[in-house]
């Protein structure tokens, strides 16, 4: 019990171990505490250049709780150290540059580079052919249905759908969470294709108030050069960068292994 108090400041660990699911190819991990849920997935995004990683958060509670993003940690387990996120809406800035547009969501579109032969009127064709398809690209993420709702929790008329009965069977919580996940199209799938800023940006998770028995969504980004490779396993297998989440909700602290493609 001393011992207790004296740590009373640091939000212990779920007890149970995370459960796995699959939407799309992609395996989701989740744990269930006292009072909430955490659904955490993670996989290389924008052309490989960055690490998303999405969180869901489920308050099965009786009291509100807020979440801010800088509380969320992501820690390189290979190389044993911190790396540090880049906001959505930053990484959105970085996509909006015509010289990043490439590298980050439309290579496709791009088209070859001018040769060194090359006139002056050619890389200007070219480059009003990359601005366009940069604006026509936006206009169709833009005019596409959202991942994420407009609203920043879940919320229904009559009875809740997000809380799990504390009574339910793991089968029960899996066939829940799975279904929650994939009753809307899957953000990480999208975010691996050609994607505009300003989908990232509306998709990237934000501070929130997360009420009883509804819940939230969102990605955290964090650029994939910062993580080190598994020198045993770099050249036989994709996921050789390994990624330890940590989600702290309330009083209770969900940890996550995750292997990153």
């Amino acid at each position: 019990m001393l011992g207790a108090h004296d740590k009373a400041s640091v939000p212990p660990l779920s007890p149970r171990e995370d459960g796995i699911f699959y939407v799309n190819g992609v395996d989701y991990h989740f744990l269930s505490g006292t009072n909430y849920t955490v659904v955490v997935a993670a996989h290389s995004v924008a052309n490989r250049k960055f690490l998303g990683v999405k969180v869901r958060i489920l308050n099965n509670g009786q009291q509100s709780v807020t979440v801010r993003p800088e509380d969320v940690r992501v820690e390189d387990a290979v190389a044993g150290r911190e790396v540090a996120a880049i906001s959505g809406a930053e990484l959105a800035n970085k996509m909006r540059r015509p010289y990043n547009w490439s590298r980050y969501a439309v290579s496709a579109a791009a088209g070859p580079a001018p040769a060194a032969g090359d006139g002056l009127e050619t890389a200007d064709q070219q480059h009003s052919d990359l601005m366009r398809a940069m604006r026509q690209m936006a206009s169709q993420m833009d005019n596409a249905p959202p991942v994420l709702s407009t609203r920043s929790f879940t919320e229904t008329d009559g009875e809740p759908d997000s809380a799990i009965a504390p009574q339910a069977m793991l089968s029960d919580e899996v066939s829940h969470l799975r279904m929650k996940e994939a009753s809307r199209p899957d953000v990480l799938m999208q975010l691996q294709r050609q994607v505009s800023p300003d989908y990232v940006e509306r998709t990237s998770f934000l501070a929130n108030t997360i009420p009883p028995r509804a819940d939230v969504d969102g990605v955290f980004y964090y650029p994939m050069g910062k993580l080190a490779r598994n020198p045993a396993t770099a050249k036989k297998a994709a996921k050789s960068r390994i990624v330890r989440v940590t989600v702290p909700v309330g009083e209770e602290n969900f940890q996550f292994m995750l292997a990153v493609e």
